[in-house]
């Protein structure tokens, strides 16, 4: 049924969309609870979820089917009308929709108040009778909100034509402020409108007919046995690209969703400290196409040249891609840097080589900062000292992890250090990141843990009682709820910090029995545990805890108001 049919002065563009979103989601939109409507009601109600399915489809990468099962919509839903968990990108996706067939009207501030305060609510990991539809969410929800590295996507789906109103956007942005007060990455607000809408109805199927020219410098040309180009691209003109095109970029790429890593940590560090060397340290990228021809502009100077590529897909080098963008929003100056870029013309080539370039060109080993840790000679140092004394240390990736009882491994031994090190600073790093640790052996923060003087019962003491923290956390939460509950993890390093700093790191180095200590670090966990979420709930009674544990300055407070020996 199309809109037309229930109110004829609506306009054109939404009996358009209307007709599409029956095409793309007809059998997948559950409305077993409005069966008892009439048949305009029960069209309503499709529409409005399949309108916010519609989002999903072309934000995430969902089939229809993926995309209709992040429909929450019912009588119990808080005001949250779809949710979706992107476990691979650390991403949780919050929606409500609003399908109205007069454009002329705006969105209501108690529809935003009642979609911000569910989310609130979730959050908080409150969950009540207010919030049923949403329950079967529930494990998984807070096992990602659990991750510190978690981000959180309010998108409002409405079909006003009108701007948001003045006495809404300020309530948006306080909502906004308040929950990144420690963390500005955490959450942000989005509107999906229609001329979104209509755009993505126009060319819902993938992969996507993405083509344009591209300006490569010192480039090259491959005439067989297939053909190719390949030279250097301005990484803005790569930021453009995604933020034009989105993750369509990557339709053909086995890892359509790109997942938050160290690695992406990492390329965004160069990208804002040293963009004029980003094409040294980076691997580049390799795309796909229809076609990729040279213009005659520049004529045959390889030193600069524009080619026209037609349907191009990346392949490898997402994660290069959506960095350079978070980059350049967090204020990073990417003028100068530059990416390699191959550019792989189908044309003329068997029919099975565009999987089987795909799948080689993700398939590859790449270097990792711990395997630079491996040619650092105190390592092998520590290992050999660590088997003198009945234990198993390994530091090179392949390596078998040994059992917790007889030994560690160069990762454990990291976190623990930095936490044992008296640097608070080095201890949010190795919740946040790690490799930033390693980053280099021949200066700190590397040389700080790591050195000539650095034993190897030094480490393993450290690893022991960092693992009687961890324990004590696991169970100790697992009697909490709600944010209490988050503290145990997102505060674990913060907590194992200031456990080390109240035994005291020369114990380390001590002959007192290692029983001992544990029996200490145990009852310091549990009593830090306590001590930590009581401050969090009279001095950030708004705040997420893990955004508390993403900011030094907020852990450098509360180290302040915890009991100092």
């Amino acid at each position: 049924m199309s809109i037309e049919k229930d109110n004829p002065k609506s306009p054109l563009i939404l009996g358009q969309i209307a007709a599409r979103l029956h095409e793309i989601f007809d059998g997948h939109i559950d409305l077993s609870d409005v069966e008892n409507k009439n048949e305009s009601e029960r069209n309503q109600y499709f529409l409005t979820r399949a309108y916010l399915a519609l989002f999903f489809l072309d934000e995430v990468g969902l089939s229809a089917s993926e995309a209709a099962a992040a429909i929450t919509d019912g009588g119990a839903d808080d005001g949250i009308d779809a949710i979706h968990i992107d476990k691979k990108n650390s991403r949780v996706y919050f929606g409500q929709s609003k399908w109205r067939s007069n454009m002329d009207k705006g969105v209501e501030l108690t529809d935003f108040v009642r979609f911000r305060d569910g989310v609130k609510n979730v959050l908080s990991l409150t969950w009540t009778n207010e919030n049923a539809c949403l329950h079967r969410f529930k494990a998984d929800l807070e096992q990602q909100l659990l991750n510190i590295d978690t981000d959180v996507y309010m998108v409002l789906a409405h079909t006003s034509g009108r701007a948001i109103a003045d006495n809404i956007q300020p309530k948006i942005d306080q909502f906004v402020k308040e929950e990144n007060e420690y963390n500005p990455e955490f959450v942000s607000f989005h509107q999906f409108r229609v001329p979104e809408a209509a755009k993505i109805a126009r060319s819902h199927t993938r992969p996507e007919n993405i083509s344009f020219n591209i300006m490569l410098a010192n480039w090259g040309l491959l005439s067989g046995p297939y053909r190719a180009a390949y030279g250097s691209v301005a990484a803005l003109d790569v930021v453009n690209w995604f933020e034009e095109h989105g993750n369509k970029l990557f339709a053909e790429n086995l890892r359509y969703g790109i997942e938050k890593s160290e690695v992406n940590d990492g390329i965004m560090g160069t990208a804002h400290s040293d963009p004029e060397v980003f094409w040294y340290y980076n691997n580049g990228i390799t795309a796909i196409c229809e076609s990729v021809d040279k213009l005659p502009l520049g004529g045959p100077d390889t030193s600069s040249g524009v080619f026209d590529v037609k349907k191009i897909s990346v392949i490898n080098g997402a994660q290069t891609i959506t960095s350079l963008a978070r980059a350049k929003q967090s204020g990073a100056n990417l003028a100068a840097a530059r990416v390699h870029l191959r550019i792989i013309s189908l044309n003329d080539t068997p029919e099975d080589f565009s999987g089987k370039v795909t799948s080689a060109n993700n398939t590859q080993n790449d270097l990792n900062p711990v395997d630079f840790v491996a040619a650092d000679p105190n390592q092998d140092r520590i290992r050999r000292e660590a088997l003198q004394n009945g234990l198993f240390y390994t530091f090179r990736r392949g390596d078998k992890e040994p059992e917790r009882s007889h030994g560690f491994t160069v990762r454990s031994a990291t976190v623990a250090a930095a936490c044992a090190s008296g640097d608070l600073r080095l201890a949010v790093s190795a919740k946040r990141y790690i490799s930033g640790l390693w980053e280099s052996t021949k200066k700190e923060p590397y040389t700080k843990l790591f050195n000539d003087n650095t034993s190897a019962i030094f480490l393993w003491r450290a690893v022991q009682i960092m693992n009687v923290v961890d324990d004590v956390l696991l169970e100790e939460g697992a009697k909490l709820t709600s944010r209490e509950k988050l503290t145990s993890v997102h505060g674990n390093r913060f907590i194992l910090f200031y456990v080390f700093e109240s035994l005291g790191r020369e114990k380390l180095n001590s002959e007192q029995a290692i029983t001992e200590l544990e029996a200490q670090a145990r009852d310091l966990t549990i009593l830090t545990l306590a001590a930590v979420n009581e401050i969090i709930a009279e001095r950030y009674p708004e705040a997420y805890p893990g955004n508390i544990f993403k900011n030094q300055e907020r852990q450098s407070e509360l180290l302040k108001l915890l009991p100092q020996d």
